[in-house]
């Protein structure tokens, strides 16, 4: 079974039927249930056939075919959310910040200039016994 390698990278629309497979309660689906999480107009059948067909060649998305479905295939995820999130910071860590958390993290605090209870959540998250 081919998996995600590490600096694999989603596009947009890739993302998107991610989070679809990711929320799907059977923890994955067919092409059906991931254009039923769409809203309106829907992307065409074959287009979304082809983005899970390019995320199996990927490594996030594993195809199975399930007993009593005929050619219908089952897409379920390899890659866990958090995992592809965690996946996603490192690299933007590494690659503009060269790998420094202290770096990552000063400047989003600059940059989203968070309120002063914001960033006594924040404290409190990295010190809790303050």
């Amino acid at each position: 079974m081919k998996r995600a390698k590490e600096n694999n990278t989603l596009t947009r629309a890739e993302m998107e039927i991610m989070n679809y497979l990711w929320d799907l309660e059977a923890g994955g689906g067919t092409v059906r249930d991931v254009l039923a999480c769409y809203d309106e107009p829907l992307p065409a059948y074959s287009t979304t056939a082809t983005f899970l067909k390019i995320l199996v060649q990927k490594g996030f998305v594993k195809a199975e075919k399930r007993d009593g479905d005929g050619k219908t295939f089952f897409f379920r995820p390899l890659v866990s959310k958090d995992e592809y999130r965690r996946q996603v910071v490192d690299n933007v860590k590494n690659s503009f910040f060269g790998g420094s958390a202290r770096s990552f993290v000063s400047f989003f605090v600059k940059e989203e200039k968070l309120s002063e209870e914001e960033l006594k959540e924040l404290l409190e998250m990295v010190n809790p016994e303050r």
